[in-house]
């Protein structure tokens, strides 16, 4: 019925239009019509406009949805892809499977928690600010988003054991000293680092627990911590940094979860690529039947001489001159508490942690900060690919969060990609971008992001969509959503009425 009063009205619409303009039309030639006129452009030239109309519009409708079974199919190419190495037979289990998202901690300068976070990248405040230290070519002071309560100087000289004992062991390190920012970079990540630890005091004894599996001989459990530094570290800060972090593990470990076995695993990587370790060593404990939590940290800091030079000579650092799209300097640190979906709910957890569907990457052709215009075509991808990942209706996910900024092609690219694949959301609304409140930080960015959506899915209790775009060329997206009531074994939902055909 509904279709049928809009044809009508379509209908009336454009005759109205064509009898006003062949009426006009004769009036100013002062024709004199005949009966055969009054009929062909009276009579028959408004119902073939209509009809034209018509045909046009079920053209268009055709194309659209040729054009959504391709954007489906590019999403389940680049999952494939990106699972190229799984088992033929067990390969459609994994690429649907989930992961708990147990605790996400962060610190950076617009907040210290995922909540602050996203209520300041909501109101726009605290945005990064002239600083007191730091200064341009120009000798004003610059735009960063500096971290207020990082205590640098005390890291230092409680490191100073660690550092003689690198300096001792490898004679090319003995006058080397390492950068400002890795001592920002790392007090930034002990708060979120150690309470990622405490978060696992509900399953201390579990941890203590061995695993056994059939007829397999019992495994020791352990928590496996998964570090990222930034890619501009040397070998020496890398491993400066590594000593500095196992020995506040290994304390706060002793006093929290007493014998527990603490691995860890550290190297300078991008956030994209961290994450895609991650998820590619969740699988791997998960075929194992191996089930126990890991942590993946992150933490980065530009603000310091050096980094500001790299990033200048690079072309890359914000001024509002000569370079009102660089990017702004920041700090920030993150750290993630995932477990397999199997792994118990603690009991005084007030609702069930989301869960964290597998990531999809791509990688753009051009770098967005590249000159010229450029497209959100990869972006896209990845948000398609992401919904494949949790066979979710992308009508079913209300919000979406990103790194992206304000100031940069990065805030085009990622409302084309959040209209173009949740068309229903506002963009307004309930489109978060992070980036234009704590600057340019790195590999953390990603971290921010998941820890940023998880909490927007607490809030909602309804699906988001996470989307990292704070690399030149790397587009990474992952589903965040609510645990069901009864859920399967991969931690999605037994029926899901939202879920897509795969």
């Amino acid at each position: 019925m509904n279709r049928l009063v809009k044809g009508v009205a379509l209908f009336v619409l454009i005759a109205c239009v064509v009898w006003v303009l062949v009426l006009w039309r004769w009036q100013a030639t002062s024709r004199d019509m005949s009966i055969e006129d009054i009929v062909l452009y009276l009579g028959l030239l408004p119902l073939t406009v209509f009809a034209v109309a018509i045909a046009g519009a079920w053209a268009w409708r055709g194309a659209s949805g040729r054009a959504a079974e391709r954007s489906v199919a590019r999403a389940a190419s680049v999952t494939t892809a990106r699972e190229s190495g799984v088992a033929s037979g067990t390969d459609e289990a994994e690429r649907h499977r989930a992961v708990q998202l147990l605790a996400a901690h962060v610190a950076t300068a617009a907040g210290a928690s995922p909540s602050e976070l996203l209520s300041a990248a909501r109101e726009g405040s605290p945005r990064p600010q002239l600083d007191t230290e730091l200064r341009g070519d120009d000798g004003m002071p610059m735009l960063t988003a500096r971290i207020a309560d990082v205590d640098a100087s005390r890291l230092e000289e409680e490191a100073a054991e660690h550092l003689m004992a690198l300096r001792a062991a490898q004679a090319e390190w003995a006058q080397v000293e390492p950068d400002d920012t890795v001592w920002r970079a790392l007090a930034a990540l002990e708060q979120p680092l150690l309470s990622a630890l405490d978060a696992l005091l509900p399953w201390a004894e579990l941890l203590t627990t061995p695993l056994k599996h059939g007829d397999e001989p019992a495994a020791e459990r352990s928590v496996r911590v998964l570090l990222g530094w930034p890619l501009g570290w040397s070998e020496f800060e890398q491993a400066l940094a590594r000593a500095v972090v196992t020995g506040w593990l290994t304390e706060r470990g002793g006093a929290v979860l007493p014998g527990v076995r603490i691995a860890v695993n550290a190297q300078a990587i991008g956030g994209e690529e961290l994450l895609l370790q991650a998820d590619a060593l969740m699988q791997t404990l998960s075929r194992a039947h191996h089930d126990e939590p890991l942590i993946v940290a992150a933490c980065h800091s530009s603000l310091g001489e050096r980094a500001l030079e790299t990033m200048d000579r690079d072309g890359v650092l914000y001024d509002a001159q000569r370079r009102p799209k660089g990017r702004m300097p920041g700090e920030a640190a993150a750290a993630l508490v995932l477990a397999g979906a199997a792994w118990p709910v603690a009991d005084e957890a007030d609702t069930p942690p989301p869960l964290l569907h597998r990531p999809a990457l791509a990688r753009r052709d051009k770098s967005i900060e590249a000159p010229g215009r450029v497209g959100a075509q990869m972006a896209q991808e990845v948000c398609a690919a992401a919904l494949v990942a949790g066979t979710l209706d992308p009508a079913a996910v209300t919000a979406l969060v990103s790194d992206a900024d304000q100031h940069t092609d990065r805030a085009a690219e990622c409302f084309i990609a959040a209209t173009e694949t949740l068309p229903q959301i506002d963009a307004a609304t309930d489109v978060v971008v992070l980036g234009h409140v704590t600057g340019a930080v790195g590999g953390v960015a990603p971290l921010l992001v998941i820890a940023c959506a998880a909490e927007q899915v607490r809030a909602k209790e309804a699906p988001c969509l996470a989307l990292a775009l704070g690399d030149p060329f790397q587009r990474l997206a992952l589903l965040v959503r609510p645990r069901p009531p009864a859920s399967g074994e991969n931690g999605n939902p037994a029926a899901a009425p939202s879920s897509l055909p795969v």
